[in-house]
């Protein structure tokens, strides 16, 4: 759970860095504005793996919440 928050919390931070560090080498436009967008989805979902790697027990575990659903119903 801590994952998902930081790094939601991460991704606009991560967004304004990068576009600021983008405004030298491209100008402004779709591409620029799809670049910055994959960059800081990759740096955030990083952040929120590296967070899950750190304290498991705080990870959320989708596909076993699934299987423990199907298996109940």
């Amino acid at each position: 759970m801590y994952a998902l928050i930081l790094s939601t919390l991460a991704y606009p931070l991560v967004a304004w860095w990068l576009h600021r560090r983008l405004e030298d080498w491209l100008e402004p436009g779709m591409v620029r504005r799809m670049l910055v967008f994959l960059l800081a989805s990759i740096a955030c979902w990083m952040l929120g793996s590296a967070i899950d790697w750190a304290f498991p027990g705080q990870a959320i575990h989708l596909l076993s919440a699934m299987r423990a659903g199907a298996a109940r119903g």
